[in-house]
């Protein structure tokens, strides 16, 4: 296969392979496929207007149809109605007039479609004028011989055949229509079959052309994937090495964490039992003793929650991607913290927020805590006071990103609050999971809010940015996911 593909490439360009450089090949794969795209808009063209006028010859086929299907049912429609006019004058019974009556209704309907159809061959749209006289005048006759019978009289017989007279005439170019559209009808099914034929030739042409300009791309692009076929082999192994250890990891933290739930809800139970049940008999410092023992354990459970929330998070494989409106993210966030917005007197301002493809159930998370963060490190006697700002940035808008992601689109999603903020130095810190910046007893949690929303950002292929600017009070986060 290799040879094959050496010799046909020597073919195509001549003395070219000991001198053919990936940059030379990406160059003449780009002007293969100038070349390509010429021909083929050529041949498509061609082929559309063959299309087109396919489409014309098989509608003048149907016309045809149609007149001579009309034209027929006209001739159909006299013959009912004189036959409903020969019952009644035979037997005075006006049930024989029926058909008489409902052919009367539809002549006048056929006679204006015949004409719509006709009024493009003057010739046959003569012949149509003198067969709507010959019909007036046919149904005149009918007419005076039914009103003869109801009166109580006698037939005319001049009627009859004057009747007769005139539908013999109509026949006779009704016969010369159909014979007309006959001959049409045998010469445009020549001009579609012939029409058809050419499609097909156009059609194989087309084919071929671009089988032919497949398999020089195919070519091309051997020259450039076989040198990274190795490369992807290397990185597959990698990457695969890389799930397995996570996995592995994932699966220790989520049984580690489980198995530790049981002895922390022993010791936090027992402590509570000394505590109510001997509390006479202890000492002040044996019972503060206790309570740090149920605090420490307290503490120690909600750790171990976390790294359980941080371990379901790393777990992609039970969420599902789906269109998720970030206003109503935002408005729900808003409505899970309405009572301590309300207590600290919280202002939330916001822009008009994507809606993008993501977890829903992350990135309520996402906006949960770093809105939570901006309310629970505010300054005192100070109200909170969060901004939420968007826009499409490039990647290469986004620091620290290279390669191809810098020509990607993002959303930009900026939170700025007014609250305590940090220091420039602890900007990639915080996002370290169970790092605290404050004494656990100055402000509640455990210190992986943060590494959270990293992890949910990088879920989504995305990355969150901690700022710090020296002329704002506050803290700055912007997270980017893909547009």
């Amino acid at each position: 296969m290799k040879n094959f593909f050496h010799n046909t490439l020597g073919n195509f360009f001549p003395n070219s392979l000991s001198t053919f450089t990936l940059p030379k090949a990406l160059l003449s794969f780009v002007f293969s496929i100038i070349i390509s795209i010429t021909m083929l808009s050529f041949l498509s063209w061609i082929t559309y207007t063959n299309l087109q006028e396919m489409g014309k010859r098989t509608e003048d086929v149907t016309h045809t149809y149609q007149v001579r299907f009309k034209n027929k049912e006209l001739i159909k429609l006299l013959v009912d109605a004189e036959t409903g006019q020969r019952g009644f004058l035979l037997t005075n019974n006006e049930d024989f007039l029926k058909p008489y009556l409902e052919s009367q209704e539809s002549i006048d309907s056929t006679l204006h479609q015949l004409s719509i159809l006709v009024k493009d061959n003057h010739l046959q749209g003569e012949r149509l004028d003198s067969i709507k006289t010959l019909t007036t005048l046919r149904l005149k006759a009918m007419s005076v011989n039914i009103d003869r019978i109801k009166g109580g009289k006698s037939v005319d017989t001049l009627k009859l055949y004057l009747g007769k007279f005139y539908m013999d005439k109509i026949r006779r170019l009704s016969q010369k229509i159909d014979t007309d559209e006959e001959q049409l009808l045998h010469y445009r099914n020549e001009l579609q079959n012939e029409s058809d034929k050419n499609l097909t030739y156009y059609l194989l042409g087309l084919s071929v052309v671009t089988l032919a300009f497949l398999a020089i791309f195919f070519r091309l692009l051997y020259l450039e994937l076989r040198q990274r076929i190795a490369l992807q082999i290397t990185l597959e192994n990698k990457l695969t090495e890389v799930e397995h250890t996570n996995a592995e990891l994932e699966q220790f933290a989520y049984i580690t964490s489980h198995d530790l739930q049981e002895p922390l809800r022993k010791i936090r139970a027992f402590g509570e039992r000394l505590y109510t049940r001997q509390t006479n008999e202890l000492s002040e410092e044996a019972k503060n003793n206790i309570l740090k023992i149920n605090q420490s354990a307290s503490r120690m459970q909600l750790l171990i929650n976390d790294l359980l929330t941080f371990s379901r998070i790393t777990n992609m494989k039970d969420y599902v991607f789906d269109e998720v409106d970030l206003n109503l993210i935002l408005n729900e966030t808003k409505e899970d913290f309405s009572e301590l917005i309300h207590q600290k007197k919280a202002m939330i301002y916001s822009k008009h927020l994507p809606t993008i493809n993501g977890i829903k159930v992350q990135l309520m998370q996402l906006f949960n805590n770093l809105i939570s963060n901006s309310i629970k490190y505010s300054r005192a006697n100070v109200s909170p006071i969060i901004e939420i700002k968007y826009k499409q940035v490039v990647g290469s808008d986004i620091p620290n990103v290279e390669g191809i992601k810098q020509e990607k689109v993002y959303h930009k999603i900026t939170f700025m609050d007014n609250g305590i903020g940090f220091e420039e130095k602890y900007s990639e810190k915080i996002f370290t999971i169970f790092q605290r910046l404050h004494n656990k007893n100055e402000y509640e949690g455990t210190g992986i809010g943060l590494a959270i929303c990293r992890r949910i950002v990088t879920n989504h292929n995305g990355h969150i940015i901690a700022e710090v600017k020296k002329e704002y009070e506050g803290a700055i986060f912007h997270v980017y996911l893909p547009y």
